[in-house]
């Protein structure tokens, strides 16, 4: 089993493109402008076509129990972080104003662009496509749950339909219908080619939008979000999901969740939780402070749970 050292040098690549990203808002090279049109492009193009790529080029098709049994696992696992982040609330207690966008923000992981190129590394390529399925339920509680718990009432189910989730359905639908087969040698390289471009990319735009957030961060009164922030994603989370996945019920058809949830567990909140506060009207100063302070830690948050899960929640 890898040491803690050597954990350290393999997450290294991650932040050394958000490193880039930061480096390049800071330089100009790029501009704020261009975040809305590169991110929409990522998402609506780069990331689709990397999980069609992914889902079609598995080893082993995926069958339908691995499908919502995966789904229903990662729907649980950011309602858990709801729960734990609205408990921390009163813990440190946190003003009334600031709960919405703080339970939002800490409640959610980084569960994308983060997770896959670290799970990618240390259990296989094999897992990006269990981590995509995982991410269908994700997106289902930030857009139910989530979105309940940020405005008490404007729920968007059209949310849940989004070029990620469709593109999942129609890989899966792919694959039932020939998969990897139906596509010519040249366009199944330029699938290939474009879709190991959206990890790179995502990760150097949220490094350019790490950058802004820490220009413009100034903390809470006597650190009480900040600390909320890390009790919640950086002990409590991740200890329920390593002891799950150590002592908790797994079905043999998605034997691969305890994997997941060691990768998952060591994640800092997602950035992209920002905007969704900000284009919801939400405190994001409550949210920035969130984000920051796990990202911040998470240089050594993130090795130190992996090495932690793999050493104990998935050893065999």
């Amino acid at each position: 089993m890898d040491s803690w050292i050597n954990v350290v040098l393999a997450v290294i690549p991650p932040f050394l493109l958000l490193f880039i990203g930061s480096l390049s808002r800071k330089m100009d090279w790029l501009g704020k402008e261009t975040d809305r049109t590169l991110s929409r492009f990522i998402i609506c193009v780069l990331y689709p076509c990397f999980i069609v790529y992914h889902v079609l080029g598995s080893s082993t098709p995926v069958n339908s129990s691995e499908v919502w049994l995966g789904s229903l696992f990662g729907f649980f696992a950011i309602v858990a972080g709801f729960v734990t982040s609205r408990l921390v609330c009163y813990v440190c207690q946190i003003e009334d104003k600031a709960k919405r966008a703080f339970c939002f923000c800490s409640g959610i992981f980084n569960y994308g662009f983060f997770a896959i190129p670290v799970a990618s590394f240390f259990f296989g390529s094999e897992l990006v496509v269990k981590i995509i399925l995982f991410n269908l339920g994700v997106e289902v509680a930030i857009w139910t749950v989530g979105i309940l718990i940020l405005t008490s009432s404007k729920l968007e189910f059209r949310k849940i339909i989004n070029p990620p989730a469709v593109s999942v359905v129609i890989a899966l639908c792919l694959q039932q219908l020939g998969g990897r087969d139906l596509f010519p040698e040249f366009l199944w390289e330029v699938l290939s080619m474009i879709g190991n471009c959206s990890i790179p990319m995502a990760l150097m735009i949220i490094g350019a939008s790490f950058y802004d957030l820490l220009i413009d961060y100034r903390p809470s009164v006597k650190f009480r979000v900040e600390l909320g922030s890390l009790l919640t994603r950086v002990l409590l989370v991740p200890t329920l999901f390593i002891f799950y996945a150590r002592y908790g019920w797994i079905p043999q058809e998605v034997n691969w969740m305890r994997e997941v949830l060691v990768v998952q567990a060591a994640m800092p909140a997602g950035v992209f939780a920002l905007v969704v506060v900000r284009n919801y009207g939400e405190d994001t100063k409550t949210g920035l402070r969130s984000i920051m302070a796990t990202m911040l830690i998470s240089v050594v948050s993130i090795p130190t749970w992996l090495w932690v899960g793999m050493t104990w929640a998935t050893a065999k």
